[in-house]
């Protein structure tokens, strides 16, 4: 078994693709950001790493800063690899996301290898469905955003940044708006009586799935159904443009986003982390336990 760092995304994909498309759903994440990488544009810097047992990729990791190294394979022997090939690299990892038990065991490992101390700043699930439940509409229709509509949508993922904890910084949320608009499938707008109340993007992260997210509604805008109905009518669009499936997810800790979503069809697959790591002294002595995951950053 041996782990090597990868700076080409195309032999990453030749090499890593196989464990990743094994299970499209469970590495989503890792695909979209892939493919993002290999268009170019949005990420200025990326670092790949994959472990192999003879021809066979076991484990991959993928970073592009600021954000936290995304970790795919279960195999704990491999993870073990993986970790030390990371840590060889010299580079700065600020914390992993991925799916459990994955993510707790490679920041396990990461904090022996290292002696970094890890902190869970998040705990989601991930929600897939083939077809939209019918929920009662809210007033309004669902279009496209347009080019007029940046300056509000860049005011929006700001709003976003602050309620969720993001931390990537103002560049890194203009950009992925910025890369949004136009695009396919890019991001919807909920609009009732001319008033844009709630948006919604998503990304194809292989052929057939697509990603929804962020959702966003601004406060004065909540407890009408506007997000309940654009994540319906959203959805029910991507899977009339072909997609066979779409996927989204979620904060445990937020029960109204998991509430939405379960509404309109989608239905839990996973469950995920995201974990920090530090030096120094953590806040409280059950932040430092892996299985207490509270409110965080996440990915726009």
């Amino acid at each position: 078994m041996r782990g090597v760092s990868v700076t080409d995304p195309a032999e990453f994909r030749d090499r890593a693709g196989p464990l990743l498309m094994a299970d499209e759903l469970r590495h989503t994440i890792q695909l979209a950001v892939l493919a993002q990488i290999e268009r170019g544009g949005r990420f200025a810097e990326h670092h790949l790493w994959v472990v192999e047992d003879g021809d066979r990729a076991v484990a991959c990791a993928m970073m592009t800063p600021p954000f936290h190294l995304l970790v795919a394979g279960d195999d704990g022997k491999a993870l073990g690899e993986l970790v030390a090939t990371v840590h060889s690299d010299g580079v700065a990892v600020p914390g992993v996301t991925g799916f459990l038990p994955e993510a707790r065991d490679f920041a396990t490992r990461w904090a022996g290898a290292t002696g970094a101390a890890t902190r869970p700043v998040m705990s989601m699930r991930m929600y897939a469905t083939t077809a939209v439940t019918p929920v009662p509409a809210a007033d309004g229709t669902m279009r496209a955003a347009g080019e007029g509509d940046r300056a509000l949508l860049a005011e929006w993922a700001h709003a976003f940044a602050r309620e969720t904890g993001l931390r990537e910084g103002r560049a890194e949320i203009a950009r992925s708006v910025e890369s949004r608009v136009g695009a396919d499938p890019g991001i919807v707008i909920w609009e009732a009586a001319g008033v844009p109340v709630t948006l919604a993007g998503a990304t194809v992260s292989s052929p057939g799935i697509a990603r929804v997210g962020p959702v966003y509604t601004p406060p004065e805008h909540r407890r009408h159904g506007y997000a309940t109905s654009l994540v319906a009518a959203w959805t029910t669009e991507l899977l009339r443009r072909g997609m066979r499936r779409c996927v989204l997810f979620t904060d445990l800790a937020n029960p109204t986003s998991n509430s939405i979503y379960q509404a309109v069809g989608y239905e839990p697959v996973a469950d995920a982390a995201q974990i920090d790591f530090y030096h120094g002294r953590t806040s409280s002595p059950e932040q430092r336990q892996l299985g207490h995951v509270a409110t965080g950053p996440r990915r726009w």
